[in-house]
């Protein structure tokens, strides 16, 4: 891992109005490869799928999402809606003269993606999404009220809607707090709780794929930052509703392929199982290509099975025509 490390890059990228924070890896002159973290992550959840690739030739691009890490953070929770996320993500691609890239994404930054794909499939060759399926806009039902039918106010997602839930963060031991959330495996309806976490006296042990270098690593930075950028993200979760009522119906016209683990809460949510399985998401992704459910695995997919999921996007992106001075691809829609 520390090899691995030091074969990345960092630097500050001017982008849409922000200094965003970002890790590369590999050649500037390849085919270039986006990550896009989720919560509560950084760049540096795809430190070896970002060694593993710019091995085999690609050019790979990680930041630190707005409002995470090295990146700014601006203080209005209106300022974190999809398209200003998006827009980071198109800016920085501008400044970074990649007019086409392969995208990764994970847990948000797989909401992020999808989106990216939705509103600018011209900047996307192809689509490798790990964990949180494509969610279609419903008519009547905004986000965080489907939440809080399915499973409560104490839900993660509805606490995360409370003026000042940040701070309770700040009273938790980090390195133990990143050890119980990003090793919990679990296929029903239990969620995040700070509560039960402070409560807590479980000893954890680490598995072989995580270890206590990674754990300091996060804790070091979200000691600094806090959580507050990551929280706003579900602040906007019904003003993305809002604002994306044009793109109702619209689909993902992008090839993809999607990875999850059968132990991963998000897929188990209520008719996400059926709506993966049963052709809903080939209906809303026309050019998905394959599915892909890793047993055993749990949420953080990329760390726990990283040599199985940096398999998995290479032999998908491979495919692909990787001559950076093609043109982009019009999308269908």
């Amino acid at each position: 891992m520390a090899a691995a490390a030091a074969e990345i890059r960092h630097r500050s990228v001017e982008a849409n109005g922000i200094t965003m924070h970002v890790a590369e890896a590999g050649p500037a002159s390849a085919p270039a490869v986006l990550f896009v973290h989720g919560f509560p992550e950084l760049w540096y959840s795809w430190r070896h799928q970002m060694s593993h690739l710019a091995s085999r030739g690609y050019r790979c691009v990680a930041p630190d999402l707005r409002g995470y890490g090295g990146t700014d953070a601006p203080p209005d929770p209106s300022s974190y809606t999809v398209f200003h996320i998006v827009g980071d993500l198109v800016a920085l691609l501008d400044a970074l003269h990649l007019p086409q890239v392969f995208v990764v994404g994970h847990d948000w930054g797989a909401i992020v993606s999808w989106n990216l794909c939705l509103l600018r499939p011209d900047r996307v060759r192809a689509l490798v999404n790990l964990s949180v399926a494509f969610m279609p806009r419903q008519r009547s039902v905004k986000p965080v009220e489907y939440f809080r039918r399915a499973y409560g106010n104490e839900y993660y997602v509805c606490k995360f809607q409370e003026p000042g839930i940040e701070e309770e963060f700040a009273s938790l031991e980090l390195k133990r707090f990143f050890k119980m959330a990003i090793t919990v495996q679990t296929t029903g309806s239990s969620a995040m709780s700070l509560v039960k976490m402070q409560a807590s006296n479980k000893k954890i042990t680490l598995p072989s794929w995580l270890s206590e270098e990674d754990v300091s690593y996060l804790a070091s930075v979200y000691a600094k930052t806090g959580f507050a950028g990551g929280i706003n993200y579900y602040r906007c979760l019904d003003l993305n509703w809002e604002l994306m009522a044009p793109w109702t119906g619209a689909k993902v016209q992008v090839p993809t392929k999607f990875i999850v683990g059968d132990g991963d809460l998000a897929y188990h949510h209520p008719g996400v199982k059926s709506y993966i399985h049963k052709g809903g998401l080939k209906r809303d992704v026309p050019m998905l290509e394959e599915v892909v459910v890793i047993k055993g695995a749990g949420h953080f997919i990329q760390q726990e099975r990283a040599q199985e999921i940096s398999d998995h996007i290479y032999e998908y992106i491979k495919k692909f025509n990787t001559d950076p001075s093609m043109p982009p691809r019009l999308s269908k829609l």
